[in-house]
């Protein structure tokens, strides 16, 4: 955005903004502030048909607001308020409208400055000068100006030169900056302002080295603003108008009115100069800078020429009739009129009092606004303090609640985890009681049929055996050919009898054995189905053909626990996915191996004796009399065990 050309409209003359309308009655006015809301409506209504693009409203919605201050119209704030809504809704609408946003606080200052609201007119140039900040400009000096300004009309001086001693340091580095084009020229006409007010204070005060200095420096800051021309007209307006009223000043500093004089008429000038500008502000300026210089000049007949000018003008300052008053008195005495000196002298000292008074209530009414402001913080504060005490009570107890649920969760956490190893060593050592029982339900079988074979071998076989003999015997010892031929006949099928018998009772004993690896093999897939499902593990379970026969109930069980105690160590810690186990016998020796695909113990992990289920492990092989071996790698952990076979009694006999 362009500062020169999208600058906020701004106001700098010493005593009023706006002079325009001068002809204007009360009832005009109040008939031209209906209109002014008429006419934001329409161009409202306009915007919001489409009909005038954002920047075009804000254009025309500033120069309608101008124009009715600049015509006398003082709006309350809320009424204010009520007519820019939908200019600050567009200027707070997008970062680019920085300018819209300091123009919308500037109608707001120049509003109360008009009508000498000092309070809130300072409070609005405090709103315009952190957008200025927020625009990138970090140095707004409006706040500053209009301070001074305030302190010039309560004839502050000590508090104007303050201020410019606070913002002396970057005033000296402005005429470079300008140069520069680092500042907005609109940053150049405030800080004259500012030094136009401070060297009226240092000639109140008659320091006159400070006064030329001042007049230096403002002199550089317009030399460097002239610098830029040709710019934006406004601005050039106000630098010429500042540079003449710091000359005018300089010339009565030194009491030159020849030069007093010659400045006045180049002020006037102006006026032709820029036609094309607002420069009504003059005319209040000029009127009493010639009433001052003609009264300086002792010519009383011009001097109450510009007085009667100055009384037909408007009043838009509270001490005017006051300075009218004045003037008066001091024409009439340099008339020789002491009595009606005095009578209007009389009559300024009441229109004085009439001032200070005014001042007084409105002071009195800065002063209680402030006091109520400071309540007000106060009880912010204090509803803050509660608030926030509130707040931390509210965490405290939600804290402590959010702990109650929590420990409440553990515990339930806790009991159900507990509740589920109960029910999981229930299930397990009625998997090991099934387990025990069916083997010794197999084992009660297999006894069972291996007895009825050994009697149907020993017993029947042996008896049908002798009958075949003596069959033998007597188709021998027979002449008779029918005879013998019937007794070969019986001796054939006794040979079968016998045959079938023998037969038989070898089948009852190897089906035993076979039935024994069976169940064995049932009772390793009824452990692992459960603690490792076939959706997340790849199982592959083989046991060799009569690798078991040599082998009894507590030896298999005892198996049984080392294959479970190896399988939770797998789901624990292999995070495997592949378990293979295998039974064989090699050389005497019942060999069973178990090994995964997980993640591996290594080697110091597997010789160390703290993990509990590698203990359980090796206690249980040293119970049976084996050996184990523990191969574990990154790829994985195998354990093989190999345990002597040893005949029991009553299995040494032969079929």
């Amino acid at each position: 955005m362009n500062p020169e050309t999208k600058s906020p409209v701004r106001n700098y003359c010493l005593l009023v903004l706006f002079l325009f309308f001068i002809s204007q009655t009360r009832h005009a006015v109040a008939q031209t502030a209906a209109t002014a809301r008429v006419e934001v409506l329409r161009l409202n209504q306009s915007y919001g048909d489409g009909k005038l693009s954002a920047d075009q409203y804000l254009d025309s919605v500033n120069s309608l607001t101008d124009r009715y201050l600049a015509a006398g119209i003082h709006f309350k704030t809320n009424e204010m308020t009520g007519l820019l809504a939908v200019y600050k809704k567009i200027a707070w609408s997008k970062k680019q409208y920085g300018y819209a946003r300091i123009n919308y606080y500037m109608q707001f200052k120049n509003n109360a400055h008009m009508f000498e609201q000092t309070g809130t007119s300072i409070y609005y140039a405090e709103k315009i000068s952190r957008e200025y900040k927020n625009n990138g400009d970090r140095h707004s000096l409006l706040e500053a100006s209009q301070k001074c300004q305030v302190y010039m009309e309560q004839e502050l001086l000590d508090k104007i030169i303050d201020v410019f001693k606070l913002e002396q340091a970057y005033l000296k580095i402005l005429p470079g900056l300008l140069q520069q084009k680092r500042v907005a020229t609109a940053t150049g006409i405030d800080a004259i302002y500012l030094l136009s007010t401070t060297i009226m204070a240092y000639i109140g005060k008659k320091d006159t080295i400070a006064v030329y200095a001042t007049a230096k420096l403002a002199g550089q800051i317009g030399q460097a603003i002239a610098g830029r021309y040709p710019i934006n007209r406004e601005h050039m307006l106000y630098n010429d108008f500042f540079t003449l009223e710091r000359q005018h000043a300089m010339a009565i500093f030194e009491g030159d009115q020849a030069m007093v004089a010659r400045v006045l008429d180049r002020i006037a000038s102006l006026k032709t100069t820029y036609k094309d500008q607002v420069t009504g502000f003059i005319d209040l300026n000029l009127v009493q800078w010639r009433i001052d210089h003609y009264l300086a000049v002792h010519n009383a007949d011009s001097a109450l020429f510009y007085t009667q000018k100055f009384e037909a003008l408007p009043s838009f300052d509270k001490d005017q009739q006051a300075r009218i008053a004045e003037y008066r008195a001091k024409i009439q005495a340099m008339k020789g009129d002491l009595r009606g000196s005095n009578a209007a002298l009389s009559q300024a000292l009441e229109q004085e009092r009439k001032v200070q008074a005014a001042l007084m209530t409105e002071m009195t009414k800065l002063m209680y606004a402030y006091t109520e402001a400071e309540n007000t913080k106060l009880d912010l504060q204090q509803s803050e303090a509660a608030k926030w005490q509130r707040t931390l009570w509210l965490l405290i107890i939600s804290f402590f609640a959010a702990l109650s649920v929590l420990a409440i969760y553990l515990t339930m956490l806790y009991r159900s985890r507990k509740a589920k190893a109960r029910i999981a060593a229930l299930n397990e050592a009625a998997n090991m009681q099934v387990i025990a029982m069916e083997e010794a339900k197999y084992q009660a079988v297999r006894d069972e049929q291996q007895r009825l074979g050994q009697d149907l071998h020993d017993g029947l076989s042996s008896s049908i055996a002798a009958i075949r003999y003596q069959l033998e015997q007597l188709s021998m010892d027979a002449t008779d050919e029918a005879l013998k031929s019937k007794l070969d006949q019986l001796q054939e099928e006794t040979a079968k009898a016998y045959e079938a018998t023998r037969s038989k009772s070898h089948e009852w004993f190897n089906a035993a054995e076979e039935q024994q690896e069976l169940s064995f093999a049932k009772e390793i897939s009824l452990l692992t189905d459960s603690a490792l499902p076939g959706s997340r593990y790849y199982k592959t379970i083989h046991i060799d053909d009569h690798s078991l026969v040599k082998t009894s109930t507590d030896t298999r069980i005892a198996l049984l626990r080392i294959i479970q105690e190896a399988v939770t160590n797998i789901i624990k810690h292999a995070r495997a996915k592949k378990v293979e186990i295998l039974l064989y016998e090699e050389a005497e020796h019942l060999i069973l191996t178990i090994s995964d695909d997980g993640i591996g113990l290594g080697k110091q992990a597997a010789q160390k004796k703290s993990n509990l289920g590698l203990q359980s492990i090796r206690r249980r092989v040293e119970y049976l009399g084996g050996k184990i071996n523990i191969d574990s790698e990154v790829k994985g952990t195998e354990i093989t065990i190999s345990i002597p076979l040893a005949l029991p009694h009553h299995q040494t006999g032969t079929i």
